[in-house]
């Protein structure tokens, strides 16, 4: 079974990430997004997040900013007991990209992957050699 990833940020930048990336590829079907509203109490947010990963037994959770809202909000579910859930936080276009096309079922690599492809998008153009 392919691992859920689910998108969590502020406002709609979680749906906006998530379409350039179905733009690109296409449908992808374990793709979900969760998106703050100022209303959302972390509370909430947590709830949404735990019914979108529905009862996988590994979650990838790719969150906007380390230390906001949501990434709090989904690193207080990780750190509960049952199912597993792996958080990165930086969400940017190469990063779920890659992460779309791993096709591993380890949510901890793909976590890995996702760290490595965020970290690699990020290019000063002053610096690229190509």
């Amino acid at each position: 079974m392919s691992v859920p990833i689910i998108l969590a940020g502020h406002g709609r930048l979680p749906s906006g990430v998530g379409e350039a990336a179905e733009m690109i590829l296409g449908p992808q079907s374990r793709l979900k997004v969760c998106e703050l509203s100022p209303r959302d109490s972390p509370e909430e947010f947590g709830r949404r997040v735990l019914e979108l990963a529905h009862d996988a037994a590994g979650v990838l959770v790719l969150a906007d900013l380390h230390g906001g809202s949501p990434f709090n909000a989904v690193r207080a579910l990780a750190a509960g007991p049952g199912r597993r859930i792996e958080l990165v936080s930086g969400l940017n276009l190469p990063m779920l990209l890659e992460v779309l096309l791993h096709t591993t079922d380890d949510v901890t690599e793909l976590a890995g992957v996702a760290r490595a492809a965020g970290r690699d998008g990020v290019v000063d153009v002053l610096e690229s050699t190509w």
